[in-house]
């Protein structure tokens, strides 16, 4: 797990960063995850987005 500064520091190194990896209606497939695994081998960090709406959240 990180820690919160460690957290922050990330956010800030990819906050310039354009969005490279989203998450929309199908959710979350083996396609995105294919992609982000390529994605993060070409880089260390990478931006990804969730649409709203798109993960029912438990209670």
């Amino acid at each position: 797990m990180l820690t919160s500064k460690q957290r922050a520091y990330l956010r800030s190194l990819a906050n310039p960063l354009e969005t490279i990896l989203m998450v929309g209606k199908g959710g979350l497939s083996s396609d995105i995850v294919y992609q982000a695994d390529t994605a993060l081998e070409r880089r260390e960090l990478i931006k990804g987005r969730v649409l709203p709406d798109t993960c029912p959240v438990s209670s």
